[in-house]
């Protein structure tokens, strides 16, 4: 009799423990999540990527270490080209009307990754609170700027292109956050985030300028320069990072 009251008890036990860990929506050590920002609730309401300390967006996932602490990681690769074309009809020194048309592409390529800790607060079984820390590394690319401009009258097309190249830089910061989420349903949260950080920003470096113009009659000119030009700045406050956030977890 006194063992089958102890496999009972041990029985009544497991179940209790059991349907404790099954009673919370909140995710637990194992899990994986990935959180979006919501913006522009009264006007126009768009769901998109977290931003770094430069404004690029960002891939934004936590990884449950323990049911109360996760890892915070993030990545972020960003790729810009940008085409400008004009066309203009201009006066020319010669006082004849002419073409006057500009094709230019500028191209960078920044990358940043982001980690950090948060540990989660209480036993709510929908409010989950947090406290954390993040670090985040960022490299700018370098610029690559190529025009060309052609001017074509009545004798002809004179062109000129020009090829500009600037250092990039990089970006690093260091700071704390804190927030919550609300679960509606099982692994499925609204919350609110708030980051304050301290970052240090350098751009710039080495530049060069590549000038070669083709006239309509007469020898091509070639033209070249290298110089130096930089910026840095530090702040301290809030960051792009955060916000109201939607987050879902497996």
């Amino acid at each position: 009799m006194k063992k089958i009251i102890i496999v009972f008890a041990l029985s009544f036990v497991s179940v209790i423990k059991v349907t404790a860990q099954n009673d919370t929506l909140k995710p637990v050590k194992g899990d994986w999540g990935f959180s979006l920002n919501i913006t522009g609730l009264i006007n126009d309401i768009k769901v998109e990527n977290n931003k770094d300390a430069i404004g690029n967006y960002m891939i934004f996932a936590r990884h449950y270490l323990k049911n109360d602490q996760a890892l915070r990681l993030g990545l972020a690769l960003n790729y810009l080209k940008q085409n400008f074309f004009t066309s203009d009809s201009i006066s020319i020194s010669s006082g004849n009307r002419a073409l006057q048309e500009v094709d230019s592409t500028i191209s960078r390529i920044d990358f940043a990754i982001s980690l950090g800790l948060e540990k989660h607060l209480g036993n709510n079984k929908r409010l989950d609170p947090y406290v954390g820390a993040d670090l985040l590394i960022g490299r700018i690319g370098n610029t690559t700027t190529n025009a060309n401009l052609t001017i074509t009258d009545v004798t002809g097309t004179l062109k000129e292109q020009l090829v500009i190249q600037q250092d990039g830089g990089f970006y690093i910061g260091l700071g704390g956050i804190a927030g919550f989420n609300f679960f509606f349903t099982k692994n499925l949260s609204l919350g609110v985030e708030f980051a304050y950080a301290l970052t240090y920003q350098k751009a710039g470096g080495d530049y060069s300028v590549s000038d070669v113009i083709t006239p309509v009659s007469g020898a091509q000119i070639s033209t070249f320069e290298n110089g130096k030009a930089q910026a840095s700045q530090t702040a301290l406050g809030a960051t792009p990072t955060g916000g109201i956030m939607l987050s879902f977890f497996f």
